[in-house]
């Protein structure tokens, strides 16, 4: 049984379900919705998994997104839309009688919460119920279209379809009537369009290669195109056709009816687009190439607009990182414009992950030379939206210059900002795994190499110094007095000892070296390239020097030296062990000899 959450009760008045699951999955809360709609009280359910509550309706799919999400820290939407089955949740009417419950999940895993998961639930039955209806509706229109006759087809077809776009030609392809919602779309009456060609009214070449051929079958050919309405924004229509005639005679009219079908296709590109970059993401393509995929995609999505991706810079200026679809020129005039910290200007209002939008209707004079460059390049605004990643302070942020003077339309805000935190996703996916890439080879403390990748290192200068027949050598050194450092100061005094001695080490060796921590404070160097012994004794007494060198600490310092073993190769050795033993074996000789020495074995 595990320790109730504070503020559980507002979690439980939550018009939603909500649960949380722990790394193994189990449910750590589960509030009043999911008790009411499961039958399983929250005491019942704490502690164990979903598949021991539901041991026999727990889907496949839904067990894959608990175990993204637990596990590997992946948010996951699952909804009845998209997966018939998750939860078996019923919902009561009035009446007691319960029915199948359908619903969305959420699953989003917690930032700093020690492995847990959020899990939200949310009734989509009405919203599936509609979408049934609508359904229902659509195969209903097209049986009337199948019964109706000749006439009374084409009268009753017009009046029944009135929500739709109507347009009637006669068999010569000029109209002979719109509907009001054809008017309301294209702005024209139907006193202006009456007799003349289809296409003049939707000002559109789809039509063309379809106004003969239902003359030739006599039946319904669906189709889809794209216009644009009175107000200048992009319609997707999906139309039928239906020729109107007596029995054996050729057909009089041809019954265009429109349906509108924009939000389905903008969801369906939306869609399509957030699969695109998750493919680029997952396929190991470098996060410059998917930038710039998404600043394409997302201009695609975008009316007649550019987009690029900005960088905050450690001087607070702001870095155009990607633009393929802007010109370098309009780049390089954009970094040159900024002649003060721009985040000052910015930043305050992106904290909140929320679109900016700045136009030539005053918005400050420090925007005038951002915008006057812009119609330069014939664009009218500029939008920022950040990229808000686990970091307090955006970092990146979205910079759209729509080549309209406008504001987004709220469909265009929705898809800058999934994108935008797709983006964001991405971005940390990729932080992450150059983490997980550091600390495998990298020593976190010193930032040295880790025993690992000086053995990589160290196998392939083997291999180099064989084939091209030179030397190179291994300086195997630990710190004389570090223990008293920890004894006297603590292990915080020994870690910035440690940290500062690895600074100096990566600031004194050449690109070709290694520097390495290997334990405690035990370090190697491999020198790629040497002459002789005296070269190598040189650089070690470099070493030497940079090791002894006081370490300031409190209002005191920290002081140490080092006892170094050297080897040569191919004197000492012809194989990384034989040459690391050796190394080592002369550092223990150094000690040996009093300590803040050089030493190297000679048989």
């Amino acid at each position: 049984m595990t320790t109730r959450m504070d503020g559980t009760d507002t979690l439980h008045h939550i018009e939603c379900g909500i649960m949380v699951l722990d790394d193994e999955q189990r449910v750590r809360f589960w509030n009043r919705w999911l008790e009411m709609h499961s039958g399983i009280e929250g005491v019942a359910a704490e502690g164990r998994r979903l598949d021991e509550l539901f041991p026999d309706d727990l889907p496949a799919v839904l067990q894959d997104a608990i175990g993204d999400a637990c596990r590997h820290r992946l948010s996951r939407l699952l909804s009845h839309q998209l997966h018939p089955q998750l939860l078996p949740l019923r919902r009561l009417s009035a009446s007691g009688v319960g029915s199948p419950l359908f619903h969305s999940m959420l699953l989003r895993p917690l930032a700093d919460s020690d492995g847990l998961t959020l899990v939200q639930l949310h009734d989509t039955t009405n919203a599936v119920r509609r979408e049934r209806h609508l359904r229902d509706k659509e195969q209903a229109v097209r049986k009337l279209h199948q019964v109706l006759s000749e006439e009374k087809q084409f009268i009753d077809t017009v009046l029944k379809t009135i929500s739709a776009l109507v347009v009637v030609t006669d068999r010569f392809g000029r109209i002979v009537s719109i509907n009001r919602s054809c008017e309301q779309l294209t702005g024209l009456g139907q006193a202006e369009v009456v007799a003349q060609p289809l296409k003049v009214l939707f000002s559109i070449d789809t039509f063309n290669s379809q106004i003969d051929s239902p003359w030739q079958h006599h039946e319904p050919r669906p189709f889809t195109c794209r216009m644009h309405n009175a107000a200048g924004e992009v319609m997707h229509l999906r139309w039928t056709v239906k020729s109107v005639g007596e029995a054996g005679q050729p057909p009089r009219y041809l019954i265009y009816t429109g349906q509108d079908i924009t939000e389905r296709e903008r969801a369906d590109a939306l869609l399509r687009l957030e699969r695109e970059i998750l493919e680029m993401a997952t396929a190991g393509e470098s996060p410059a190439q998917t930038l710039d995929h998404i600043c394409l995609a997302l201009e695609r999505q975008l009316e007649q607009a550019r987009v690029a991706v900005l960088q905050l810079t450690a001087e607070e200026r702001l870095a155009v990182m990607n633009a393929p679809g802007l010109p370098e020129a309009f780049c390089r005039r954009l970094e040159a414009l900024q002649t003060e910290p721009i985040a000052r200007l910015v930043m305050p209002g992106l904290q909140n992950g929320q679109l900016q939008i700045f136009s030539a209707e005053g918005d400050g004079t420090r925007w005038q030379p951002w915008l006057a460059l812009a119609r330069d390049y014939r664009m009218a605004a500029c939008w920022l939206m950040p990229i808000q990643t686990a970091q307090h302070m955006p970092q990146s942020l979205f910079a759209i210059f729509p080549g309209q003077h406008r504001h987004p339309s709220a469909h265009e805000q929705m898809v800058i900002q999934r994108i935008a935190h797709l983006t964001a996703l991405i971005l940390e996916r990729h932080q992450q795994q150059e983490r997980i890439r550091y600390l495998a080879l990298y020593d976190p403390l010193t930032g040295l190499a880790n025993r690992s990748l000086l053995s990589e290192q160290l196998l392939r200068n083997i291999n180099r110094a064989r084939r091209e027949r030179h030397r190179f050598a291994l300086l195997f050194f630990d710190l004389d007095g570090f223990k008293q450092v920890n004894d006297s100061h603590g292990h915080d005094a020994g870690d910035a000892l440690l940290s500062t001695i690895g600074q100096r080490l990566q600031a004194r060796l050449r690109a070709t070296d290694t520097g390495a921590r290997i334990g405690g404070d035990e370090f190697v160097v491999l020198l790629e390239t040497v002459t002789d012994e005296a070269a190598a004794r040189q650089v070690a007494e470099q070493v030497q020097a940079l090791v002894c060198e006081p370490v300031a600490w409190g209002e005191g310092v920290l002081q140490v030296s080092a006892s170094i073993g050297l080897a040569l190769y191919p004197e000492d050795g012809n194989s990384a062990d034989t040459l690391l033993t050796r190394a080592d074996n002369a550092m223990y000789c150094a000690k040996a000899r009093g300590k803040a020495c050089i030493t190297r074995l000679t048989d």
